[in-house]
Parts: structure tokens; sequence; C-alpha cells
């Protein structure tokens, strides 16, 4: 007989009753494994859309907790008047009031999303294979089932943006806000008595937690449908008479909120997005089928040399070009047709495959967002190891008495989260910093754009000038896979690049092409800036001071551009002026 581990032994040594010694057993189990496998992540640096969201978002920069400061930071970036993701941005203000903008405190709270992500994703799987419609096949290996399953979930890298990417926090706490919604429904449908107080603490739980994760990020409007097919599904079971009842019960709220969605919601924003996109809606709407299976392929088959922030990936212009277009759209339709036929006779299985679609429906649709990225997969892949986990552990349990092919069984599965473990290890130490990350990115993608940019400013930021002008001029000649405007962007870090090297007018010719390729101007306050200060050095005080207002207009958080500014006005003789402004500012 084998001797229990060294954990089981500690926990039993409290004298806690059994099952509260499995669950600290697993609580324990996570911690230190993702510990393990995450421990290099916590001083990695600011990357890409941290900087928008978090570094240079003066809305979330609060010093003070009152209701102002909620109030304004409820808007993320948007500054329109227009609820944006408030609890995502709400805990990022925690973080900035805390710690400033030191990423430690950041990571940390990544972190502890992901633990209790993979927390209660082990609960609820633990649970649902305890239900009496399923129970008789899976009660008996459910604990195993769902620690292994949680694991293969937990310290899979493809997670690893949505953990140690800290704006990618949004994806990660709407997770767990989702699947503790879901749990707490489970237990409120298996709740002895329908007027205890249990009861009612376990619905209002649910609610509570899907109205957070509604806050968090708007993928989780899936949230009812997920647990409608849930209840279907393993409460009432799959028949023609539940899903007539059901389909009764919601078709009136559904036409309402839908009815409400499309007279509400601006569809002409979505079409305007498009303009700068280098991909139409048809376009983006032929590609997500292959997205969506290099995604599958990318979880089961995780190497470091397939993962990146920014992959490359070939628009599909029509059912054929390329021909895996419809390829992919057939083989979707073929498993989202199988799961459907087999839904009575295989309801945990089905289930766990069609969550995984009807979860990547939001961002895999008609939105006019970047066609691919890994974070994006944390929600909906929360499921997908459920079969695998049930065919090992199922496996283990046939050739227990085989013990050359059970061992070599066990030692596999040791093996493989062992690699899944360093694996994410690796990930986070090509996340430490703006060179690893994107030298990295380049190297995967070499056509793309973003990475070259990438790691062009931080070879700027590094002061590594030869190397960084090199880099610029490559990424003039890639390809844009997410925006036609950073372009612009480009071309501002040229004309910075000539401005540190003290090439003045390219420079300044650098500065107004940057200026011609973004429309908005949103994307090239900096340039503004320079051009100001260029300007101001050429005796231009005039038009200098135009750059400078609009570059102010575009970064009103930037102290550095009004003290430019008062000097420009005081060299324009108003001091009157300069001492307005600053009382203003």
């Amino acid at each position: 007989m084998q001797k229990p581990c060294l954990i089981k032994n500690i926990l039993i040594r409290f004298n806690l009753p059994y099952w509260w010694r499995r669950y600290l057993f697993v609580v324990t189990v996570l911690l230190v494994i993702l510990f393990l496998s995450y421990n290099n992540s916590f001083e990695c640096s600011w990357h890409f859309d941290d900087y928008g969201n978090i570094v240079e978002n003066a809305n979330i920069q609060i010093k003070q907790l009152t209701w102002d400061n909620f109030k304004n930071l409820s808007y993320g970036i948007m500054n329109e008047g227009r609820i944006s993701r408030p609890f995502s941005y709400f805990s990022f203000a925690l973080n900035y009031y805390f710690g400033g903008l030191d990423v430690f405190g950041y990571h940390v709270v990544n972190f502890l999303i992901h633990f209790f992500s993979a927390v209660f994703l082990f609960l609820f799987i633990f649970n649902t294979l305890k239900l009496p419609l399923i129970k008789e096949q899976y009660e008996k290996q459910a604990y195993s089932i769902a620690l292994l399953a949680t694991l293969f979930w937990a310290i899979n890298p493809v997670q690893v943006t949505a953990v140690t990417y800290i704006v990618q926090r949004m994806a990660s706490m709407v997770a767990l806000f989702y699947i503790m919604s879901m749990y707490f429904y489970l237990k409120f449908r298996t709740s002895c008595s329908s007027k205890s107080i249990r009861t009612f603490i376990y619905i209002g739980l649910c609610v509570l937690c899907a109205l957070l994760a509604i806050g968090t990020k708007e993928n989780a409007v899936m949230l009812p449908v997920s647990i409608l097919l849930y209840d279907i599904f393993f409460i009432q079971g799959i028949s023609k008479e539940n899903i007539k009842k059901n389909t009764k019960i919601i078709i009136i709220p559904a036409v309402i909120i839908m009815t409400v969605f499309l007279i509400s919601y601006d569809f002409s924003s979505i079409i305007k997005d498009y303009e700068f996109r280098p991909f139409t809606m048809k376009e983006r709407l032929l590609t997500e089928p292959r997205v969506i299976l290099f995604y599958i392929s990318l979880l089961f088959y995780p190497l470091t040399s397939r993962l990146t922030l920014i992959h490359d990936i070939e628009i599909s212009k029509s059912l054929f070009d390329p021909w895996t277009t419809l390829a992919a759209i057939l083989v979707i339709m073929l498993i989202v047709s199988i799961c459907l036929i087999k839904a009575k006779k295989w309801p945990l299985i089905t289930y766990c495959i069609l969550f995984f679609f009807l979860n990547h429906l939001i961002e895999g649709s008609f939105l006019s967002l970047e066609l691919i990225f890994e974070h994006r997969n944390y929600l909906p892949s929360m499921l997908l190891f459920i079969p695998l986990a049930i065919l090992l552990v199922k496996g283990l349990e046939y050739f227990y008495q085989k013990k050359i092919i059970f061992y070599f069984l066990a030692a596999t599965i040791t093996f493989l989260m062992i690699i899944l473990s360093i694996s994410v290890y690796i990930q986070n130490n090509i996340m430490r910093d703006e060179l690893s990350l994107w030298s990295d990115n380049v190297e995967k993608s070499p056509r793309l754009h973003h990475p070259h940019q990438g790691y062009a400013v931080a070879l700027l930021t590094a002061g590594r000038l030869p190397e960084a002008i090199i880099e610029l001029k490559k990424t003039e000649k890639s390809y844009a896979s997410a925006l036609t405007t950073e372009k612009g962007v480009t071309y501002g870090c040229m004309g910075e690049y000539y401005y540190i090297t003290g090439d003045y007018e390219k420079s300044l010719e650098y500065f107004r092409k940057s200026m011609d390729w973004c429309p908005s101007n949103s994307c090239v306050p900096l340039s503004y800036y320079r051009m100001g200060l260029l300007l101001m050095k050429k005796g231009l005080l005039d038009e200098a001071e135009q750059m400078l207002k609009k570059a102010i207009s575009l970064k009103p958080q930037e102290a550095g551009y009004y003290l430019t500014y008062s000097e420009l006005l005081i060299k324009k003789k108003q001091p009157d002026a300069v001492i307005k402004k600053q009382r203003k500012h």
C-alpha cells in the first residue's frame, strides 16, 4: 500500500474532517505548482496596452478614495462619459493607490486571480461530476478528474499572457467571476431546500458574480447562455420536453434584450473602426474559424516556439483563399453538429466542447478587434481539458493491475505537468522586459509591423540607437496587421530618433509624416510636442504654440507639455498667460 504524500501527512496531523483535508490538499497543490511556475513573473515589466490602460491612464491613477475618482476610473480610457469595464479599472486603481506604478503589486493581484480561478474551477468540475445525471459514470473519479483537468488548464503556457501581461487581468478576472457565478448557480440548483437561507445566499452570490463579470469585460454576456445550457445538460436532462419548456421561458426576455441591444448599440462605430483595419468585417468573419482551430492546437500542443504576443496569420479573402478557410468552417460545423447530436449520450464531453466555442463567439465574430490573441482562450478553455482528464484517469484505473503500464502512464502525466510548468517559466522569462518580449516576437512573426515597432521602441529606450534605426526601417516596410494608423507611430519614432541624433530637419519631416498617417492624431501626441520644440528652436513661436496646444489636448496629463508651453508663452512675452495657465493646471 502506498504511503500518503508529505502534504497529506501534514493535513492529517491537524485532525481535520476528511473532506476538508481533500479540499486543502487541492488548494495547497495548486498554490505550490502555480507559484513554482509563475514566481519569475512578479518583476516582469509593462508591455504594449499596459501603457495606455494603466501607465498613462490618469483616470486610474488615484491618490484618494473618493466618489469622483471612482466615477472617473469607471470610464476606463474612453473619457466619453460611457462606462467601460469599471471593475477592471477599479482593480488597477487600487493597485495604483497602494503601490503606484511598481509592477510587483499588479503581478501579485494577477497571480491571485489566476490561483482563485483555478480553485473555483476545481470546485465547479468536482461538484458537476457528482450531479445525479452523470454521477454513475464519474463520481468515483470526480476528485482526480477535477484536479487533473484544473492543473492542465492552470499551468498551460497559453494562459501566460492572461496572467503575466498585466492589463489582461481583464481576461483572467472576468473568467474568475464567470466560473464563480456558475459554481454558485450549481450550488443553488442542488440545495436541499428551495426556501432555505443557504439557497438564497447561493443565488445572490451567483447574480453578484455575474454582474461583476459583465462589469469586468463584455464577453461575460455569454454567461446566461452557458448557465442555461448547463441546467439543461446536467440538472433537468436533455429531452424534447425540457428544450421546448426552456425555449418558451427564454424567448420573450431574449427578444426584449436583442431589441434593446439593436436599438441602443451604435453599430456605425464598428463599421467606422474597420476603416483603420487591414481587413474587412467579412474577412475577419472568414478568418476567425481558422484562428479558433489554431487556438485548439496551441492549447493541446503549447510549444514555446509557437507562443508569442502577436501572431502572424494570413487573412482569409474568400472561402477558398486560403483553402483552409472553408475547411476550418466545415470542421467547426462538424464538431458542433456531433456535439448537438450526441449531447444526450455524452452530456459532459459535449458541454465542455460547446462551452469553448460559445465563449469565443464575442471576440471571434464581427467586432473590429485584432484577429488573434492568446489571452482570449483563458475563459473558453476552462472546461476543455475535462475530456482529456477523464481519459487519463480512466486509463490509470483500467491499467492499475498492469503495473508497468500504470507506472508508465503515471510518469507520463507527471512529465507533462513538469514540461508545462517549465514552459510557463520560459514564457515568463520572455516577458521580463520590452527587449526580450519584442525580440522574441520579431523572431516568431518577422513579417508583422507591431513586433518590429515594439522592438525598435525598446532599443530606442535602451539607447541602442544604431540598432533602433535599422529596426525602424524594417518596421516601415512591414505589414500592419492590426491598425493601418500604426505607421504614424513608426514615423513618430523615426522622428524621435533623428531628434535625439540632432538631425532636426529630418526629424521634422518624419513628425509631419506621423501626423498624416494618424487621422485622429490621438496616437502621436509626442510628434506634436517635438514639433513644438523644434519650431520654438527656429523662432516660429505661433506655429509652435499650435503644436503644443494640440499635444496638450491629446495628452492632458503630461506635465512636461505644460512646462514647455509656459516657456513658449514667456518667449512670447505673455507672463500673465503663464500665471493663468499654471493656476489652472
